[in-house]
């Protein structure tokens, strides 16, 4: 049995409110109290916990709540935008924490709910959930290319400024990836090339953060502005929009953000010759970090952890954590040369069995007294 009212009204009120201004600790507590005693599944409830868990950063209980809440919601006619909700949490979720079994499977749950919806909001927010799951799948141009079709789409002016903004800085996200792997490439143009595309996105961004006046967003644009910045090798410039940014994200309970932006300032101290400032950030990012955390994360934490040990002479740490970003690095790809190939041979599958029915139904009709098809 599903029900979309909550078993406990006045609990699940402060629990939304709590969530709407910002305060996502608190609202996860009451909404894992609300889920963990209730009688009957709850979709109003579990769909507050995965978002609240998502924000809070805590991916794994974000991801096996949204599996919860999907097959709680599987037969509620009114329980399609609590799950629509819920499906762009997992799919980014699943795909941080390599599962992407679980990811593409809720992507394909989620783009025909977008389609039906009928909304430009929902439209947006389908491909934009795409251009994630197929980022985190490790195909960045895939991703990027989705984002620039939908950046496209804002062109002449829309009313939907929070929304473009949102596009702006997940386009302005991947493109930074896709420097980042350049630079390591050793290739100069692809880098300026990425880097270009996301200072114009970040720029929009910053623009539509001036004029709502919303915090939010102007937090997230600094912070891609910051990662440009040292892209660029401009580090001191990193640490000047950095400053504040931790203590602000901490405060808001955005802790997953919390997490990037303190290996983002530890790789800016580290490139400005601080390596004690660098490790002081990486211990405090270490002693927060768990296997239900995003993997992406961990490998950047101890890769960056490897070059500071590296710094301060210490072979053996720096080898334990090189050892550890390749072992974690590794897995990834592994897992998503496994998907990529598992999802490639259903596509050519698909396409061979639509060739051979094809196939066949042309010879029937070239039959000396066949009937044409139907």
């Amino acid at each position: 049995m599903t029900s979309e009212s909550p078993t406990a009204p006045d609990e699940l009120h402060s629990a939304l409110s709590a969530y709407e201004q910002g305060r996502n600790e608190e609202a996860l507590r009451i909404a894992r109290l609300l889920d963990d005693t209730a009688a009957d599944p709850n979709v109003g409830v579990m769909r507050l916990r995965c978002l609240a868990a998502w924000r809070a950063g805590e991916i794994d209980e974000a991801a096996r709540t949204a599996l919860r809440t999907i097959e709680a919601s599987g037969g509620d006619a009114n329980a399609a935008a609590a799950r629509f909700d819920v499906l762009a949490v997992s799919v980014v979720a699943a795909g941080e924490l390599a599962r992407f079994d679980q990811s593409i499977a809720h992507l394909k749950l989620l783009l025909p709910l977008a389609a039906r919806a009928g909304s430009f909001t929902e439209f947006v927010r389908g491909r934009g959930t795409a251009a994630n799951c197929f980022s985190l799948l490790g195909d960045l141009w895939a991703g990027q290319r989705l984002l620039s079709e939908l950046v496209g789409l804002f062109q002449g002016g829309t009313p939907e400024l929070r929304l473009e903004a949102t596009v702006r800085t997940n386009h302005a996200a991947v493109c930074l990836q896709i420097a980042r792997q350049a630079l390591q490439g050793s290739d100069v143009p692809g880098r300026d090339e990425a880097l270009e595309h996301a200072a114009a996105s970040l720029e929009r961004a910053r623009e539509i953060a001036h004029q709502t006046a919303d915090e939010r967003i102007a937090a997230f644009a600094n912070v891609h502005a910051a990662e440009l910045a040292l892209l660029r090798g401009d580090a001191s410039a990193a640490l000047g929009m950095l400053g504040g940014t931790v203590s602000h994200a901490e405060r808001g309970g955005l802790w997953a953000h919390a997490r990037q932006l303190r290996l983002l300032e530890a790789e800016a101290l580290q490139t400005d010759g601080d390596t004690a400032g660098a490790q002081a950030q990486l211990a405090l990012v270490g002693a927060q970090l768990e296997e239900g955390h995003e993997i992406g994360v961990r490998i950047r934490y101890h890769s960056q952890s490897q070059r500071v040990h590296t710094a301060l002479g210490d072979p053996g740490a720096a080898l334990a954590h090189l050892e550890q970003a390749r072992l974690l690095a590794q897995y990834r790809q592994y897992r998503q040369a496994r998907a990529q190939s598992r999802y490639l041979r259903t596509r050519l599958e698909l396409e061979h069995m639509y060739r051979y029915r094809a196939g066949a139904a042309q010879g029937r009709s070239s039959r000396p007294g066949a009937l044409p098809s139907q």
